[in-house]
């Protein structure tokens, strides 16, 4: 077992005969070998954050971890761009969108994988077993006129911020997302249903569960909403988090007082709002509001506290059963036909 803190991130190996209360879901006949799952709770989006989250990547991945629960329960959120950075490490399309902006002038703008590859910091493709420079391969060889080097270092020219949607899907592939019977999927995974390559990289990949709860707000939400709305997370489990999306400046008065305007917002993949907006209603079955906030696929509530440790935490135990669930279909697919799992 691994574990550390550093910048707001924790991290533990969690296996079949670590003391945890929920070594009862597995067989009997399970050795430490079997279940690895690795444990990654983010307190929120510090400077230093994805740093933190690549360290804890990295012992986990020496210590044999075969899939991962990420915890953003209480997570308050903080740099959006940090959050963006360690989104874009776990999705391997380079077009996938993570969040669109929308500012106080109307500009629409989607922030996509390939804005963050070229980043000093960004590491590669992780959690997968191909080739951790496969996304930026990809990218230099559809965009080979934007790359340069200057100063020893990769440089590149940015789209315009101000192309429309229609030019970005055109001109830069972006992957806008979609909905099929309910289900969010990309233009991409629909085309692709039954692609043989898609499964292939699906197989490739890690599993991934994000945990949240009504504490979980701002950039953390985007997170969670980048992989679940580009279908890497096999589930989101937890209560309905905050719901703040807007961007906000504060400005001084003379009296020494302060104006908080809205200036812009944050929208997910799918072009939901995370902020409630307008006439939001409450729910009559849960009371909550709807419109507001990133409902779990599988709901787990956290309102009596989280255990200082993950071995006796009842959501975490959850996430293990998705997990479990998960690669028993995984296995089942793999000796029959193969159709594509749809994304809540």
């Amino acid at each position: 077992t691994n574990r550390g803190d550093a910048a707001g991130v924790q991290y533990e190996l969690l296996t079949s005969s670590s003391g945890s209360i929920f070594d009862h879901l597995h067989s009997n006949d399970a050795t430490p070998d079997d279940y690895k799952v690795g444990y990654i709770r983010m307190m929120r989006f510090s400077a230093k954050a994805t740093t933190a989250f690549l360290e804890a990547i990295q012992a986990l991945e020496d210590s044999g971890a075969q899939s991962y629960i990420i915890d953003l329960r209480n997570n308050y959120g903080g740099i959006i761009q940090e959050a963006m950075l360690t989104a874009s490490i776990l999705l391997r399309d380079p077009h996938a969108i993570l969040c669109y902006t929308l500012n106080a002038r109307g500009g629409f703008t989607p922030v996509d994988v390939e804005q963050y590859v070229v980043d000093p910091r960004y590491p590669g493709y992780l959690l997968s077993k191909e080739p951790k420079s496969v996304v930026l391969r990809q990218v230099q060889k559809e965009h080979p006129s934007m790359f340069r080097e200057k100063n020893g270092k990769v440089d590149w020219d940015p789209p315009s911020s101000y192309a429309s949607i229609h030019e970005q899907v055109t001109k830069r592939g972006i992957r806008r997302i979609s909905y099929v019977n309910d289900n969010i999927m990309t233009q991409q995974q629909v085309r692709d249903h039954y692609d043989p390559s898609l499964r292939q990289e699906l197989l490739n990949r890690k599993d991934i569960v994000i945990l949240i709860n009504e504490g979980t707000a701002s950039s953390a939400e985007f997170f969670t909403a980048a992989l679940h709305d580009n279908g890497r997370s096999v589930a989101v489990v937890g209560s309905k988090s905050f719901g703040k999306g807007l961007i906000q400046h504060t400005f001084p008065m003379p009296d020494g007082g302060g104006l908080k305007l809205t200036v812009g917002e944050f929208l997910r993949p799918s072009l939901q709002h995370v902020t409630k907006v307008l006439d939001a209603r409450f729910d009559r079955e849960t009371g909550e509001f709807v419109g507001g906030g990133i409902r779990p696929d599988v709901y787990c509530d956290s309102k009596q506290g989280i255990p200082g440790t993950p071995k006796a935490d009842l959501c975490v135990g959850v996430a293990l059963d998705v997990l479990e669930e998960s690669a028993a279909s995984a296995k089942t697919e793999a000796h029959g036909p193969w159709r594509m799992t749809s994304f809540q």
